[in-house]
């Protein structure tokens, strides 16, 4: 077995110990001795893969949403993967919360964001490619920001006021707006172009 291998699996298997003990105990109840305890690992082990227990929070909900992103299979299923991730977060309500604790803006970016927008890219070079539209990089790019920036925003609100919200509630909302705006945009993006091309 590689070693990118075994280090996967060892990152993998703190944090399903992490997510184990979050549905007993909030994080700040959350040790690294217990999470040793459940992966049979040392102390050292831990250290070396990640610098303390709100860095494991970040690299789980990295890792795992990156997952969900990544079976995307066409703009059709656009709002699948959104849902999918309010639900992965519905589902694991004490992850998401020490998520939203322990991350400033910057890292959850990093995490959540900085994928999605490749995902988005993905959908909107398929409406692109669907309505014949010619659009700029610069203006791709940037439509794919603004709907990611607001996306993000969504899911840091949700997050922070206790998910009340349900999954299906959520995506409904998407189904009957997120794609009519970026649809619009590119619409919008195309005129430009031909306008100034003329």
């Amino acid at each position: 077995m590689r070693n990118t291998e075994i280090t996967l699996q060892t990152k993998r298997a703190f944090s399903k110990a992490l997510k184990e003990l979050l549905r007993k105990k909030p994080l700040d109840k959350v040790t690294v001795k217990q999470l040793l305890t459940l992966t049979n690992r040392t102390r050292p082990t831990f250290y070396y893969h990640f610098e303390d227990i709100p860095d494991l929070v970040k690299w789980t909900v990295q890792d795992e949403i990156i997952s969900l992103l990544q079976k995307s299979n066409g703009y059709d299923h656009w709002d699948k993967d959104l849902y999918n991730i309010f639900k992965y977060f519905y589902n694991n309500p004490s992850l998401g919360r020490a998520f939203y604790d322990n991350l400033d803006i910057k890292q959850f970016n990093w995490v959540f964001r900085e994928p999605q927008i490749n995902v988005l890219l993905g959908y909107i070079d398929e409406i692109i490619k669907k309505e014949h539209l010619h659009v700029k990089a610069e203006d791709r790019k940037f439509i794919a920001q603004i709907s990611t920036g607001g996306f993000t925003e969504i899911v840091l609100d949700w997050l922070g006021n206790g998910q009340k919200e349900s999954p299906e509630q959520i995506r409904k909302e998407f189904c009957r707006t997120q794609e009519n705006i970026i649809v619009h945009s590119l619409r919008m993006a195309d005129k430009n172009w031909t306008l100034f091309s003329e």
